[in-house]
């Protein structure tokens, strides 16, 4: 067998290992477990999974208007990822659900082609893909106009190994981090910064739609705060008074919850 045919069947059968792993790792909360180790998935999930999935978004972002929770099946991705949990064991690896939120769009072409960091607008703590512990947190510092009011907020496992904390004023700029750092981190550890692909997975896309109330009701609001103007002047137009008369008046917990059950 020539090196590029061994080289496609080690694909084909780490492929066919993690489209199996996804769905043992998922099978309480499908409904139907589709199997395609060839193509992307996206599975609804059952009352259960709904359930326990629901409560653990509103746990931080309590007003989200959740209308739809697919589980996503991309053994492809998958793969790589367990590749590289398997590289991270030897330094220590630490595997976390965190959230990052996007369109609709956006959500369905990082399948295809993963999170793309280029398309941040804000880079406080690096210029990679950001992920947050608090869904409220990553509902509120998204890009504020992603072009559509259909967002979704993705649940990632997320591996973090070696973790450096930038000054601020130096971040914005940051490219990849110091030393032996994968993954910058906020002074508080609410905000994580991946700078690799295949270091974080998407299990879950949790669809909802953006609303005032998301902003004005959210613990990081503040009137006059610039971000706060931005993400209201790209809310729907159909809630243009209310936003106007809202913003007059307007003056993760993941414990107990054992990650390989989501």
């Amino acid at each position: 067998m020539s090196g590029s045919s061994g080289s496609r069947a080690d694909k084909s059968e780490l492929t066919k290992h993690a489209a199996g792993h996804i769905l043992q790792r998922a099978s309480p909360f499908v409904v139907h477990q589709m199997y395609d180790s060839n193509r992307q998935l996206l599975n609804n999930v059952n009352s259960k999974g709904y359930k326990k999935i629901e409560q653990l978004v509103k746990n931080t972002f309590p007003t989200c208007d959740i209308k739809q929770i697919r589980q996503v099946h991309a053994p492809q991705m998958y793969g790589m990822y367990l590749l590289s949990k398997e590289e991270f064991r030897a330094q220590g690896v630490q595997e976390k659900l965190l959230y990052h939120v996007t369109s609709e769009s956006s959500a369905l072409e990082s399948l295809e082609s993963g999170l793309d960091w280029r398309r941040t607008e804000r880079a406080k703590f690096g210029c990679g893909v950001s992920f947050s512990s608090d869904a409220d947190y990553a509902n509120y510092y998204a890009n504020s106009h992603l072009g559509e009011d259909s967002r979704v907020l993705m649940i990632c496992c997320v591996l973090v190994g070696v973790t450096y904390v930038p000054k601020e004023m130096f971040a914005r700029s940051l490219i990849v981090p110091p030393d032996r750092a994968d993954t910058t981190v906020s002074i508080c550890h609410k905000v994580y910064v991946k700078y690799n692909d295949y270091e974080f997975y998407p299990l879950y896309f949790v669809y909802y739609r953006l609303r005032r109330e998301h902003l004005f009701s959210s613990k990081y609001f503040s009137r006059n705060n610039r971000r706060t103007q931005l993400q209201i002047s790209y809310l729907p137009v159909e809630d243009q008074k209310e936003k106007e008369e809202s913003a007059q008046d307007a003056g993760l917990s993941i414990d107990g919850l054992d990650n390989e059950s989501l």
